[in-house]
């Protein structure tokens, strides 16, 4: 019953979110976005399930795979959504329209805000992923991967990690050479250590955006051998961050 109610729920989401966006008058394709935005979780929430039942839990108990731990696993995907989700919020700001415009500008420095607060949800998470991989080990690979396999997964890793370090970064520094402030969902302000300077901002704002498409270019590619793992190999890599993966959990 309880799994029945959660399909039913991720069902019934995406026509909700049509529904209630009809009704605010958000129609259009430039709105596709906010659709988008809206349904997010629940598709996410349906990929979890799809994914992880019933060929991950089986994959891992077969194999007898580590499962990474619960607060690993929370970090990887709610910054994966955070990732996604602004990137998402910054591809359908700059396609608003005229920004001169009153009511585009108004939307367009609220979403901003949105913007740079969820960005730092990763950097500030990023720091906490450092200091819990000292704490916990990492879970021992999936029967099967190679050397030279093993040696990518830790070059992709640790580049991602690299990733959600400086481009967060590098945004916040763009933000503050263009003279703008940073504050964390309306609760606090960042300090401002740069002082405004347009020809440095000319550099670090597409600094920030090239690093941002480098690293989902490399999230795409981490994201497409795990599903060749978990599809094709049928082995535990993706099981072992899927949810109701058996084992003694580790860290990430």
């Amino acid at each position: 019953m309880k799994k029945a109610l959660i399909l039913l729920s991720v069902l019934a989401a995406p026509v909700a979110g049509v529904v209630a966006l009809e009704i605010g008058g958000l129609t259009g394709f430039k709105q596709l976005w906010q659709i988008l935005l809206f349904v997010w979780p629940a598709s996410i929430a349906l990929i979890w399930i799809l994914v992880s039942r019933p060929l991950g839990v089986s994959i891992a108990r077969r194999q007898g795979a580590v499962s990474w731990s619960g607060l690993s696993k929370f970090f990887h995907w709610f910054m994966a959504f955070c990732m996604f989700g602004t990137a998402a919020l910054m591809y359908y700001m700059v396609n608003l329209g005229d920004t001169e415009d009153p009511i585009v500008r108004a939307e367009y420095s609220f979403l901003l805000k949105q913007h740079k607060s969820i960005g730092l949800i990763v950097l500030f998470l990023v720091a906490f992923r450092f200091v819990w991989n000292r704490v916990q080990t990492r879970p021992p690979a999936a029967v099967g991967i190679t050397p030279s396999q093993h040696m990518a997964s830790k070059a992709s890793h640790h580049f991602l990690y690299l990733a959600m370090l400086v481009v967060p970064l590098l945004g916040w520094m763009a933000s503050m050479t263009y003279g703008g402030r940073t504050f964390f969902f309306g609760l606090f302000e960042l300090p401002v250590w740069l002082p405004k300077n347009i020809d440095w901002a000319y550099v670090l704002q597409p600094a920030h955006i090239w690093g941002a498409w480098i690293m989902f270019g490399v999230v795409a590619i981490h994201a497409t051998a795990a599903l060749w793992h978990h599809f094709v190999r049928r082995d535990a890599t993706l099981a072992q961050m899927l949810p109701g993966a058996q084992g003694r959990p580790q860290g990430d």
